[in-house]
């Protein structure tokens, strides 16, 4: 039994729509402000490259949202540019980044084409929105973007994101906002759902609360598949880490501890 009634309109099920429906409420539910340690553990991601020679230069943003993960490129010193499919997210993004920044409307598994990166980065599970039957097409649009000698930088949720952040069902409250995270369980193509259901109180009629609800399907791909599907896309793995949920990163990746992976490819 589900928590909440909850319908699933057809025009609602696109890579789009669970964002444009959170993304007022995006920020509260990750962590909002400027100083948490998810800028920090950018600025570590962000040191990665220079293992292949990549300090700066153009950088694509794949799945860029509200624009976070863009500052710490920039503060990298990168000449950041941004896509993803959510126009919601993205009018947060060119709030926080500015009128001159080049965000583009588009998403996986087919980026629109455009000028080659030195660094592609897609952070945040971005690559688990893509069903398993789609990973290898996915891969090849990232890896289209990276300019020869880059590289492309990502993190992948692992199977005990699954178990945990996927299998459980919780609340937030921050000011007048409340949050239900609610667990809807696997389904096939190794998808595992969830609905965010925001509350927040209605300006226009004191004592009362609006609600909105976001669908969420991620998908569990096995390292060994993402792994093919890099060398298929003609990259070279340079690296695998394991992310502890908000712990530090390993040098090592273990399925029993890590909740993520992070991905180092370049393209020769």
């Amino acid at each position: 039994m589900t928590l909440l009634d909850r319908t699933r309109p057809e025009e609602k099920e696109t890579f789009a729509a669970p964002y444009d429906a959170m993304a007022p409420h995006y920020e509260a539910f990750v962590g909002s402000t400027e100083t948490t340690r998810y800028y920090e553990w950018l600025e570590g991601l962000l040191e990665l490259p220079a293992a292949v020679g990549v300090t700066g230069g153009r950088a694509l943003d794949i799945g860029c949202g509200t624009g976070r993960s863009m500052l710490a490129l920039r503060a990298a010193g990168f000449d950041a540019a941004g896509i993803d499919p959510s126009r919601g997210m993205m009018e947060i993004a060119r709030e926080r980044l500015g009128a001159d920044a080049v965000l583009e409307v588009g998403g996986l598994p087919n980026l629109p084409d455009g000028p080659p990166a030195a660094l592609v980065t897609a952070f945040n599970d971005i690559i688990n929105c893509v069903g398993t039957s789609r990973l290898g097409e996915a891969m090849g649009s990232m890896a289209a973007r990276v300019a020869p000698g880059g590289a492309l930088l990502f993190d992948s949720n692992a199977p005990l994101t699954f178990k945990t952040f996927f299998g459980s069902t919780f609340a937030r409250a921050e000011d007048d906002l409340f949050l239900v995270w609610e667990s809807l369980g696997a389904v096939e193509d190794n998808g595992y759902r969830a609905d965010l259901h925001a509350f927040e109180i209605d300006p226009e009629t004191p004592g009362r609360w609006k609600r909105s609800v976001s669908h969420h399907l991620q998908h569990l791909h096995p390292h060994a598949a993402i792994v093919a599907a890099i060398e298929a896309a003609g990259l070279e793995l340079v690296l695998v880490q394991g992310q502890r949920d908000s712990g530090p990163r390993d040098h090592h990746f273990d399925e029993e501890i890590h909740s993520k992976r992070i991905y180092l490819a370049r393209r020769p």
